[in-house]
């Protein structure tokens, strides 16, 4: 058997100097499962430093997500935990730095982070 638990397209935004994640609440299969995992991630990943979640995209009505989006067509596919993390192209307001703005470090940094988060929830993903 296949399947997908856990599916995240991590990458930069060039417009919103926040570090943010765009879960599937959108989508037409999703259930009260997959809003606690999403919920659990996020909270545990806010704990950890440069993740808030004031800031980000704005979130479809349910049953209207684009399943176009990798994010929303695999967790909707695979009824798995789902996410796009973006990270700022330039600083990040909630935590700025000056001297280097968002950085190579910050992203291994916001890395860890997940991989904490992750070893936390493995065995609620399936």
């Amino acid at each position: 058997r296949h399947g997908v638990d856990l599916f995240l397209d991590i990458h930069g935004d060039e417009e919103i100097p926040h570090v943010f994640a765009a879960g599937c609440e959108g989508n037409p299969g999703y259930t009260p499962r997959l809003e606690r995992l999403e919920q659990r991630f996020r909270e545990e990943l806010m704990a950890r430093g440069e993740f808030q979640i004031r800031h980000g995209y704005p979130r479809s009505a349910p049953g209207q997500a684009n399943l176009a989006l990798a994010c929303n067509f695999v967790g909707q596919t695979y009824d798995c935990l789902a996410f796009t993390i973006e990270m700022p192209f330039k600083d990040h307001d909630d935590n700025p730095e000056p001297g280097t703005g968002w950085s190579g470090a910050r992203s291994k940094r916001l890395g860890q982070d997940v991989l904490s988060t992750l070893a936390v929830l493995v065995d609620e993903l399936r």
